[in-house]
């Protein structure tokens, strides 16, 4: 059954369209860098979530065992992570024509953040929705920390991938992708040693990255087991991507198997270029413009914009949160991975 959910009073602006966030609330900015946000416990989140509507979902949503949920933080290879989940359920899952992931759609309309579509559409949209995809697998994607999970009671049949990726990397990508951004209203000065400075204080959107990274491997209570769980790393989703779509295949559709033409056509149509170009010629509801926000789709450009001191300064930061050895990912503690 699925859960019934209200929405609080709040300040909202028009209504948008299915492709476009409006900042909702009476939304703050940092003293320094502008940074307009929100806080939920203590950690800040982007002006067009409201805290009400996270904080709604906690108390209300009960998942079930056709929930999958793509656990990032911001620039980590979220939108990737979709394209490879959506092709691979597209190819196991017979999805009527009127399923929003049926045309591979990777935008909110078949692939929705969960706090934005209660903040943007209302409790009523998100019910809908529940129900219009109930009885096959559905993919959701959320930037939340693990202690601000948007969840009531967690199905032991959900799955979590979760997605890392070099604190360098995602440093420089979330500058550039910040700065971009029409809603958060980041200072056209800032620059980029101030930013990564800020990068390692922790104080941004959705919190601290390496703490974040370990509260999702770590899970401090027992709501989700690691038989639940897949880690990813973005490195991979670049690099290996036969092994990825073979690890997930195992992880989201045990027992079912995908012709090796199928696994090629799934690789290509995750490539950088392919992406940016299938996007910009069709976004559907994908709602971010490729031009302006697929930069690079490379793993190692950090080292051509970051001063020797900021990287030593992250990998300091990198050593003392995650502990001495891998500076791209911390001890998985046993969860499954590639």
């Amino acid at each position: 059954m699925e859960p019934t959910t209200s929405i609080s009073p709040q300040t909202r602006q028009t209504v948008p369209s299915r492709d476009r966030f409006n900042v909702v609330g009476n939304a703050q900015e940092l003293p320094q860098g502008g940074f307009l946000h929100h806080r939920r416990n203590g950690r800040m989140l982007p002006p067009f979530i409201a805290p009400t509507s996270a904080q709604e979902l906690s108390n209300t949503w009960d998942t079930n065992e056709e929930d999958v949920f793509i656990c990032t933080h911001q620039k980590v290879g979220t939108h990737l992570t979709k394209k490879f989940i959506v092709e691979i359920l597209r190819a196991t899952e017979n999805y009527g024509s009127d399923h929003p992931m049926s045309a591979g759609d990777i935008g909110h309309g078949a692939v929705p953040w969960p706090e934005v579509m209660h903040s943007q559409r209302g409790a009523r949209h998100f019910r809908k929705f529940l129900q219009r995809t109930s009885g096959k697998k559905r993919l959701w994607y959320t930037h939340s920390a693990y202690e601000d999970l948007p969840i009531r009671r967690v199905h032991p049949k959900s799955k979590f991938v979760v997605v890392l990726r070099d604190p360098r990397a995602t440093a420089v990508s979330q500058y550039f992708f910040y700065k971009r951004h029409p809603l958060l209203q980041i200072s056209k000065d800032l620059d980029m040693d101030t930013f990564s400075s800020m990068f390692i204080e922790g104080d941004l959107y959705f919190g601290d990255y390496h703490q974040h990274t370990l509260g999702w491997i770590r899970r401090r209570d027992n709501r989700i087991p690691n038989s639940s769980v897949l880690v990813l790393r973005y490195e991979d989703l670049v690099e290996n991507k036969l092994a990825v779509i073979d690890r997930l295949l195992t992880f989201l559709a045990p027992g079912k198997r995908l012709t090796d033409e199928r696994k090629e056509s799934i690789a290509e149509s995750t490539m950088f270029q392919s992406m940016k170009k299938s996007l910009t010629k069709d976004p559907k509801s994908f709602h971010l413009d490729p031009k302006a926000f697929f930069r690079s789709g490379q793993t190692k450009d950090w080292e051509q914009h970051l001063s020797r001191n900021i990287v030593k300064a992250i990998n300091r930061k990198t050593n003392r949160t995650w502990g001495r050895g891998d500076l791209t990912c911390p001890p998985l503690d046993g969860l499954m991975s590639l």
